[in-house]
Parts: C-alpha cells; structure tokens; sequence
C-alpha cells in the first residue's frame, strides 16, 4: 500500500461532490508516546465535506502502518477519557435495550474489552473484532471470542459469520471505531449481510455538527477519516435500507459525541426517510475554522507574557494538533505534567517539553495551562486542591 491513497467521492452517497474546507500541510501523527524528542513523518491533507449529503472526511487516507504503529498506545482501560466515554456508552445503551436479551452481540472496535465485560449480561454470546488481537478467533471465557483485523476486511467477515452462523447476530454495537475506518458504508454492507434480520445497531463517533458548532477543530486529525453529520447519517441510513430511530449526544466529550441508533429492515419495499436535516453551511465553517486557528495562536501569545512561569497540565495524545494550529512547540513552558505512568519520561510529537510527573510544589507557584481539553473537569478538581496562582483552559467551553 502506498503512503495513502487520494478520497475523490463521499464515502456515503458516493457523489463527487466533496468540498474543500481547509488544507492541512504537513500535519502531525497523534496517540504516540515517544522515548526521545525526534521529528516523525508529516503528512499533507485536506478536510472535505460533500455538498450533497454533507458527510466530511479526510482528502487522504494514510497507511494504517504510519497511523498505528508500535508506539500508538491507545488502550480504552489505560485512557481516562476513553473510559468516560465507554461509561456513558454504556449507559445510554441499557436505556435503549432495557432488559432484553440478545442473542449474539457484535463489538465492532472491541480494544481490550472494557466494554464487552460489561454487556455480556445482556447476552448468550460475545464476539469481538479489533486489529490489537490476533488473526483467528480465540475465546476469552464462555460468552466472549474475540477476533484480529479490520471490518472491512472480507476474511474478517467470513471467520465472525462462521462463528455466528448458528446464533444469528441480533445487536452490533461500536464505541469511537467507524470514524476510522477506510469506508463506513460498504463496512456496514458487509455486516448487514451476516446478522438477523431485526439486527439493533447502535454507533457512537464524533459528530461533524458539533465540531462545526462548538469550532473545536482540534477533533480532526488523521486517525479520524469520516466525521458524520445528522444529514449523512439520514443519507448512511436510505442508503443501507435500514430504519433510523434516532440520535443520542454526549455534549461533555468533544462538545457532543453522537450516537446513531438504526436496524435493519428486510422489507425490501421499505421508504425512504423523508426528514433530511438541513445543510451545514460551508461558508460558515471556513470562518469558524479561521477563527479557531487566530484563537489558537493569541492563546500562545498570551501564555508567553505571563510574568509567572506557565506550566501545562495533560499530555494529552491531541496536544501535537493544538501545537500544530499554534505555529508553537511549547518550548516556553517550565514543565508537562501527566499522571499516566506510561507516559512520564516520553514525549509527544512536536512537542518540546519532556512528560514529567506532577510536582505539586512547583504547581502551587505557577500558572497551569490545561493542555488535554476533554478532560479539564477532573483535572479543575485535581488541581485545584493544590491551589495554583491561575488555571487557564484552552477553549472556554468544557
């Protein structure tokens, strides 16, 4: 596979209608802890919306090799962020299944099984699909399997339907794993052909409407191809032939995470859904773009003229992206703090400052930047027992 491949057409409702928003020259990896301060390969990309259906995704998809390599340490248990997320998955999944008991249950983008361990109450099987594991399917105790690969991919899809053949998948559930994947659509397709006939699907990722409306356009990054809108999730939905319910956010995680429930219709004469959402203006979102960029740059000019030394605190795996809108490496700051273990002594890309462990001393005696945004209400209340001279927070929404 080459370095990546060039996106020409909406990967929803394949028109060649994809709008360029705003380019992205030499961009960054994200989610890499590195063991010494070194340059990493950059890539050139573009951030697109399609004028039909307004799905947004990336110009270019970039090789998987580059994305996840060994040093990419995402791990839904080891991320508190991550594990916010998963709990409020979790409990807005109970309120829409209740008390019922499924059949089988598919995870797709199960990761190290946080999730999977808590629904399997919910159910008589488990299968789980992640490229972490392993290539064959290998059980994890009497309800959960789990498999290696990527769903797209039709061997992996083979292996889940034999597993599957003889209890009918009823429930496919994803937590934050189609927004990165080469193709929702065709992905889903390719799953909608091995489950039950009134298989229950619900999807959780990052919703392009809130990303517009909140102008947090640190969200976009490489690893995240499609960034779906209410509008294209109506059009994912006539497109599959399935039946939307409805949609569920989580406004405290990227403004509003959005999760969208359907299932499958096997009446091939089902309607179409007639209530297409209106159109995000384009126009406006470049605006906005240009807005969060200036922002991002006065933010750095006021740091450096602070008269107290100015101290960061979460290494988060997005702060390469706030650096990268900046024209900044934070080489002004005194110190990174992060309480991870597995990220102390690392650092992060385009990132100067070495990730150190918290010295509460001199955290009293400084001004403290909060450098990882979707997690500044824990860190406010961590913090703030140790009574720094300012708190300051990169966006003033959280």
């Amino acid at each position: 596979m080459k370095d990546f491949i060039t996106i020409k057409k909406c990967d929803i409702c394949s028109k060649q209608k994809l709008k360029k928003i705003f380019s992205l020259k030499k961009f960054p990896l994200t989610g890499i802890y590195l063991k010494k301060n070194q340059k990493l390969k950059t890539f050139n990309n573009d951030f697109m919306i399609c004028k039909n259906c307004n799905h947004g995704q990336l110009g270019k998809q970039i090789n998987p090799k580059y994305l996840y390599q060994q040093t990419y340490t995402h791990r839904t248990s080891k991320s508190q962020l991550a594990i916010n997320i998963n709990k409020d998955f979790y409990q807005k999944l109970n309120k829409i299944i209740k008390n019922k008991k499924f059949n089988c249950i598919l995870e797709v983008g199960c990761n190290d099984l946080l999730l999977a361990k808590k629904i399997k109450k919910h159910t008589k099987k488990i299968i789980g699909v992640d490229p972490i594991w392993g290539d064959n399917i290998r059980n994890i105790d009497k309800k959960i399997s789990i498999l290696g690969g990527f769903i797209n991919d039709d061997k992996v899809i083979d292996k889940i339907n034999k597993k599957t053949f003889k209890n009918k998948i009823d429930l496919v559930i994803s937590s934050h794993t189609f927004e990165h994947t080469d193709t929702i659509k065709r992905s889903l397709q390719k799953i909608l052909k091995i489950v039950d006939d009134k298989c229950l699907f619900i999807i959780e990722t990052p919703s392009l409407d809130s990303i517009v409306r909140n102008g947090h356009f640190d969200q976009i990054f490489h690893q995240h191809q499609h960034y779906v809108s209410e509008r294209s999730i109506v059009e994912l939905c006539n497109r599959l032939k399935c039946q939307l319910i409805g949609f569920k956010y989580n406004y405290q995680i990227w403004g509003g995470n959005v999760m969208y429930i359907f299932k499958k219709n096997f009446n091939k004469k089902s309607k179409k859904i007639s209530k297409i959402k209106k159109k995000i203006d384009l126009k406006d979102v470049k605006e906005k773009y240009k807005k969060f960029q200036i922002d991002c740059r006065e933010k750095i000019t006021f740091l450096k003229k602070q008269h107290k030394n100015v101290i960061a605190f979460g290494a988060a795996q997005m702060m390469p992206i706030l650096a990268y809108h900046s024209k900044s490496n934070f080489s002004f700051l005194k110190a990174l703090y992060d309480d991870n273990p597995q990220r102390i002594g690392k650092y992060l890309p385009n990132i100067k400052p070495k990730i150190t462990k918290t010295n509460t001393s001199k955290l009293k005696n400084s001004f403290v930047i909060i450098t990882a945004n979707e997690m500044c209400r824990p860190i406010i209340r961590k913090i703030s027992k140790y009574n720094p001279l300012r708190i300051i927070t990169w966006f003033n929404d959280f």
